[in-house]
């Protein structure tokens, strides 16, 4: 007689679920049990019985199937900061062109992990009382740096970023001559804290500061 009354209540849940619960196999069951016992029991082909009826269920295992680690991504680094990043120079592969003269701002991430950098640094000039004198405008182009787009730039363990800075030498309306800075303040993207870098320069007229680009050489044009 227990085999029979099984087979009942498998194929026709709703009665049993409905009854007093006095009848043999059923005294004591909670509704969470009579749930995966219907769960674990097979239905007719094509049959979802068990598995979307219940809302906790349901969803919980399409959350699973789309989170970060089941899709094969990689995670997105963390921004690059200020600490973890030495800042050097070089000269642009393209020279100067045009009464516009530039260097190579190199970035080098010092830390053990990936980092990321995207969009422009900051960059502010300081006179020679030491004061902040001038902001570096952004553009994607100049004329000693070919057009840069914007990207995400991701340095590994001692890997490099750089950004072509350019300005103009020539006086423009009464200047006699370009006025004289001793330095540059250089920010990364996003942060706040900034590197300092003594250079002296001379500009009148643009001073720009263009993307970051990966590797050292900010994609000067080579001659």
């Amino acid at each position: 007689m227990t085999v029979v009354v099984v087979v009942v209540c498998a194929t026709a849940g709703v009665a049993c679920a409905g009854s007093s619960g006095t009848g043999s196999g059923h005294t004591g069951t909670s509704d969470a049990a009579r749930n995966v016992t219907a769960a674990d029991t097979p239905g007719p082909a094509g049959a979802t019985t068990g598995t979307t009826t219940n809302p906790a269920t349901t969803g919980a295992a399409t959350t699973g199937t789309t989170g970060g680690a089941d899709t094969g991504q990689p995670a997105t680094p963390a921004r690059c900061a200020t600490p973890g990043l030495t800042l050097s120079t070089v000269a642009p592969a393209g020279g100067s062109a045009m009464g516009h003269h530039g260097l190579v701002l190199v970035f080098r991430n010092t830390t053990k992990s990936p980092c990321a950098l995207t969009g422009y640094p900051g960059v502010a000039a300081s006179g020679t009382n030491g004061q902040h004198a001038a902001d570096a405008t952004r553009s994607s182009v100049g004329s000693i740096f070919p057009q840069t787009p914007r990207s995400q730039v991701v340095l590994a363990p001692d890997g490099t970023a750089s950004a072509g800075l350019e300005w103009t030498v020539v006086p423009m309306g009464t200047q006699g001559s370009c006025p004289d800075y001793i330095g540059l303040t250089v920010t990364p993207p996003g942060e706040t804290r900034s590197l300092q870098l003594a250079r002296a320069l001379s500009f009148c007229g643009e001073f720009q500061i263009h993307p970051l680009v990966a590797g050292a050489d900010a994609g000067g044009i080579a001659q």
